[in-house]
């Protein structure tokens, strides 16, 4: 296990996000604050990663190490081994690279997540993290 280690105040809106990606049926708000990004997700009914984000990523399956808060909406998620999972409101959730995720029913799911956020939704990430 990594040691993080915040070494500097810093205080960032949303409201004003340092960058805005919005692929197909998504919207990620990104913010970096002292060495770490933080992403709210918007991902819109109908979203799927395999349908909606694939195109970008150029990879089988989503790559990124997800660790998150779900706000609102409904989020299913199955590794490529076949185990699935549902994220619900109040949710907190970390998932492993190699999986795919769907929004599921009318409502956007919204998260706010902590590890991998500065790749969403960049064109040809495959997968590989980065700054903001």
């Amino acid at each position: 296990m990594s040691i993080n280690f915040v070494t500097a105040m810093a205080v960032k809106s949303f409201d004003v996000p340092d960058r805005k990606r919005c692929p197909d049926k998504a919207e990620f708000d990104l913010c970096t604050v002292d060495d770490y990004s933080v992403a709210k997700l918007i991902l819109g009914p109908g979203w799927r990663w395999s349908e909606s984000t694939k195109p970008y990523e150029q990879t089988d399956a989503c790559q990124h190490h997800h660790l998150g808060f779900c706000i609102s909406g409904v989020l299913e998620v199955e590794t490529a081994e076949g185990l699935r999972s549902t994220i619900h409101a109040n949710d907190t959730y970390a998932i492993p690279p190699g999986h795919d995720e769907w929004v599921v029913g009318p409502e956007p799911f919204v998260a706010v997540e902590f590890l991998g956020a500065a790749s969403f939704g960049r064109r040809g990430s495959r997968g590989v993290h980065a700054r903001v």
